[in-house]
């Protein structure tokens, strides 16, 4: 009975992974951009655009996102994991699939297919898969939230390269300049973009139809031996926090049941507590390097890189270093605090962004190297503000507490798109550099002035 359970177990896992591989590719409008961008451009869809305002639809993706995470609670109480997660998924898959028509008519129908409801679909499936594969494994948590966030940064380490690939086969270079900016002029790769979203729109669907037909909450027999009082808000909890090693075990951290009664504050004590607004500032000033940095690196690198296939795989490892870096930030978290991890994730953020420039004078290897570790300092926030969430404030509000930093990320995201839209042309790439690595650099003094102790008087 045991070993069947966790079979049928196992298959839920890889149900969650099938699903998040295709959610995870949010990662990959970066890669995206210059196609996207310089269609709308040839085909006077909008003559004006350039890559700064094509942000807009990332940043709306990511509000959509946001907004949406606990409608995907309402709706697995209702309906249950596999109808709302195909509902969440297939709103995500259809958006991508409409925007094969909505690129030929407006920008700003793309920014609702290919952003809102891309973003919303995402986040009404994120955490569903999650729950399900907890209740069957409900002590391999660790493994199964590893799994599974794995195959969410595994999406732009696949769909990348599928998309150079569809779209520019011959590996042509891009040969239109305009204020600095390279765009794509050739009909062979231009005629490509809206069929591009016609073939990922079907993949998704595809994948995600597999993965939620392996989706299943466990039978009543087994409940016994899982923890009753779990619900769909606890699993975005555990979702959330247990992505980072210091919440996997806590034999192994500095939070521990005493500091958990000691420590239990409601959403309203929460919000009465300077140091919620350290975090919620920090997620604000962070998002700002986050969606900069993940929208055009691409477009940066166009300027002085003649490769798409280099490009896409430069994005494809990308991927692969934001993933790996939560796991590498919530470790250095667990060996000494959270302000220590989170001052050297900004830190070296800064210093990294500072220099982005310079790999334009020495090519193709520095410029991997900078992209890479650019993501593997931001991949930082997504591990460091929830772990810091869940110690500072407590355990039994946790998912509303984390939900209130959480907001940060909604209005971070039209702000980055706003500042890049308005300035990129004024400031250019190197004005944009200074001004994310000063907001990097006030996201790290926030979290040097960070003060919650625990029960033995240390930082947490």
């Amino acid at each position: 009975m045991v070993l069947r359970r966790k079979w049928r177990g196992y298959t839920v896992v890889l149900g969650g992974v099938l699903i998040h591989l295709t959610l995870g590719t949010i990662y990959t409008f970066g890669n995206m951009t210059p196609y996207m961008t310089s269609y709308m451009k040839k085909h006077k869809v909008d003559e004006s655009l350039n890559y700064a305002e094509s942000t807009w639809i990332s940043s709306i993706a990511a509000m959509g996102q946001g907004m949406s995470m606990f409608l995907g609670g309402i709706l697995y109480r209702a309906l249950g994991p596999k109808v709302s997660t195909l509902l969440g998924a297939w709103l995500a898959s259809a958006g991508v699939a409409l925007t094969y028509f909505t690129i030929k008519v407006s920008f700003y129908w793309t920014l609702f297919t290919y952003g809102f409801m891309f973003g919303i679909g995402v986040g009404i499936a994120y955490a569903t898969p999650m729950g399900c594969a907890m209740k069957w494994l409900p002590d391999k948590k660790g493994l199964v939230n590893g799994c599974v966030v794995a195959g969410f940064g595994g999406g732009a380490f696949i769909f990348d390269q599928i998309q150079t690939a569809y779209i520019n086969p011959g590996n042509h270079k891009t040969n239109f300049d305009e204020n600095g900016e390279k765009y794509f002029q050739q009909d062979d790769i231009l005629d490509r973009v809206p069929f591009c979203f016609l073939l990922l729109g079907g993949c998704y669907a595809a994948m995600q139809f597999v993965g939620v037909m392996l989706l299943r909450d466990p039978p009543e027999e087994c409940h016994s031996l899982i923890n009753s009082k779990e619900s769909l808000n606890s699993a975005i909890d555990d979702e959330i926090k247990e992505t980072t090693p210091m919440i996997l075990k806590n034999e192994n951290t500095g939070y521990n049941e005493d500091e958990s009664e000691e420590r239990n504050l409601t959403p309203r004590e929460t919000l009465q507590q300077p140091e919620f607004y350290k975090l919620w500032f920090m997620y604000l000033f962070n998002g700002q390097g986050i969606s900069f940095i993940s929208s055009l690196y691409k477009a940066f690198g166009q300027t002085f890189i003649a490769d798409d296939y280099f490009l896409a795989i430069v994005g494809s490892l990308a991927a692969v270093c934001n993933g790996a870096g939560r796991i590498m930030w919530g470790a250095l978290a667990d060996k000494f605090c959270f302000k220590t991890a989170m001052v050297f994730s900004t830190g070296l953020f800064s210093f990294f962004i500072l220099s982005f420039e310079l790999t334009s004078l020495a090519g193709k290897p520095l410029y991997l190297i900078w992209v890479c570790c650019l993501f593997l300092s931001f991949s930082g926030n997504f591990s460091l503000l929830p772990t810091a969430t869940a110690k500072a404030f407590g355990k039994t509000h946790y998912g509303v507490n984390y939900g209130m930093v959480f907001t940060s990320s909604v209005i971070s995201a039209p702000i980055s798109a706003l500042l890049t839209s308005k300035l990129k042309a004024i400031i250019h790439w190197y004005g944009m550099f200074y001004m994310v690595a000063f907001f990097s650099f006030v996201s790290m003094c926030l979290a040097w002035s960070f003060n919650v102790k625990n029960s033995k008087n240390a930082d947490i």
